[in-house]
């Protein structure tokens, strides 16, 4: 499908995008219910790629009677003209390899260095994506999904449901055609209007990660050593071994293998894996569990030369596709073409995010050390990092997230054609939304969907007693059920609704009368 670049000036504007589209088809024609567009969240991320591995899942999710249609935004996948920053793939994979260390801050690398890296990768997206920058923007999308479901042709009101990033789409939609909406669900839910407005938010949307890990020192010392290979006889020796690692890992690598080195950065994107995913990923042969015992004891390198491979090319991928349970839809699992999408359309979308890097100490100072736990108190504590922007980057965390985004995207001199000029408030829409959020996510903080649904007079927000990221990082009946009712007839759960998982971390059912209960409270603490 072919869209014009700009909406707002569409009639003078002869530039096009070629947007990729796919869909699978509903089941029969009795009960049909028309298009319902899906979109996996990034931003960058690919939507054809993520309902072709998705599409059983969701059409069991949402019912048989919907096409299940999904499309690659602007920018991204196989849309046309493609964003690139980069002279050719080569360039790309040194420098965003260069940057994934640069973000997490190894000891030869400064907030100087950092900064010199933006603005290296500004000037590329510039001298080789200029023309498309203005038009890449999160609310050109909702142009083109407002147009694509109106060219499919069954209905103008909008059927959507989408993950993390893909909420901000959501709610600019229904705060941009408010009459327009059939049903719209959101599942990991970002703050749209902290999003265009708030320039620390890339700082703030992971406050709750600290949450999750302290959910993995609590079940692996309820389950004992049996079943956790990382146990301790205490919650607090877990930490602590934790800790150990992590500070060891900070100052020499380990030997993984025959001959292959892990340092920090690679074992701190390794923990975010497992915070995404920790129903499917904290045991099993190549759980987390195991992964910490082999470090705690010096035994990575007794890894055969496959298996050191097979774990570093698992660290490279990014996120863990779920496989422990096949009713679960993986928003993780859709690919990113090249990789500074997500930043660039960020930073499109937020003129106000910091181009700065110095800036963001200021921030740390004064905000984030009261939202957080143990890992941005020790930063702030060593190595003199509040008086001395030039220090190197001192003692991690245990949020990785937050030391992974102690900066905000790139400042490219360019934003978006079209963004809103005020903040959204008291829009009042068609048909109610549903916002599903994590009591613990370390991506999306459940005061997101809150804030989020507070701009929707009459939406819903349904909460999960779920760690991971979305709801689909641990199988839930009560989900299942609440959007399957949703999407059916339109049925917003009660007020006040906590769903509860039917499996936690290290294969736990809950409906056992003998360790379901006990492990659901250990899951709280």
């Amino acid at each position: 499908m072919r869209k014009v670049a700009d909406h707002i000036h569409a009639q003078s504007d002869l530039r096009t995008f070629s947007i990729a589209m796919t869909r699978v088809q509903a089941e029969g024609s009795s009960n049909y219910l028309g298009p319902l567009f899906v979109n996996p969240g990034g931003p960058g991320d690919s939507g054809t790629d993520f309902l072709f591995k998705n599409a059983d899942n969701l059409a069991q999710l949402v019912g048989s009677g919907y096409d299940i249609v999904s499309w690659d935004p602007r920018g991204v996948g196989s849309t046309l003209p493609a964003l690139s920053c980069f002279e050719n793939e080569g360039a790309r994979t040194s420098a965003l390899s260069t940057e994934e260390h640069l973000y997490l801050f190894q000891q030869n690398s400064t907030l100087e260095d950092l900064g010199i890296h933006y603005k290296t990768l500004s000037a590329g997206c510039q001298k080789y994506s200029s023309e498309i920058l203005p038009f890449i923007g999160t609310m050109a999308n909702v142009r083109d999904l407002n147009l694509m479901n109106h060219l499919y042709g069954f209905s103008d009101d909008l059927t959507y449901l989408a993950y993390s990033y893909g909420s901000i789409l959501g709610s600019a939609y229904a705060a941009t055609f408010p009459k327009n909406i059939n049903r719209i669900a959101v599942d990991g839910v970002l703050d749209v209007n902290r999003w265009f407005f708030d320039k620390n938010f890339f700082l703030t949307s992971y406050i709750d990660s600290d949450k999750v890990i302290n959910d993995f020192f609590n079940l692996c010392f309820f389950v004992g050593k049996r079943t956790c290979a990382f146990w301790h006889p205490s919650y607090a020796a877990i930490r602590q071994a934790f800790i150990t690692i992590d500070n060891n890992l900070k100052q020499t690598p380990a030997t993984a293998g025959p001959s292959r080195q892990l340092d920090w950065s690679q074992f701190r994107l390794y923990v975010w894996i497992a915070l995404k995913n920790p129903v499917s990923s904290w045991t099993g042969a190549g759980g987390f569990d195991k992964f910490l015992s082999l470090l705690e004891t010096n035994s990575l390198s007794d890894l055969t030369a496959p298996a050191a491979d097979a774990l570093f090319n698992y660290i490279a991928q990014g996120n863990h596709e779920i496989t422990s349970n096949e009713t679960l839809i993986d928003p993780t699992s859709a690919q990113r073409n090249g990789g500074e999408n997500a930043e660039v359309i960020a930073a499109v979308d937020n003129p106000y995010a910091f181009g700065d890097i110095q800036s963001l100490l200021p921030f740390f100072q004064s905000q984030v050390v009261t939202n957080t736990g143990y890992l941005v108190q020790s930063i702030l504590a060593t190595h003199g990092i509040l008086n001395n922007c030039t220090s190197r980057f001192p003692q991690p965390s245990l949020n990785p997230m937050l030391v992974l985004t102690m900066s905000n995207p790139p400042d490219l001199n360019t934003s978006a054609s079209e963004r809103p000029t005020k903040p959204f408030a008291n829009i009042q829409t068609s048909n109610p939304l549903l916002f599903l959020g994590n009591l613990r996510d370390p991506l999306t903080p459940l005061q997101d969907a809150l804030n989020a649904s507070s701009i929707f007079p009459g939406s819903s927000v349904l909460v999960a007693n779920i760690s991971g990221h979305t709801t689909n990082a641990a199988p839930s009946t009560c989900v299942q059920q609440a959007v399957f009712a949703y999407f059916s007839n339109g049925t917003l759960p009660q007020s006040g609704t906590v769903c509860q998982p039917d499996v936690l971390p290290f294969n736990i059912e809950l409906n056992s009368p003998t360790t379901g209960t006990t492990a659901l409270s250990s899951f709280e603490r």
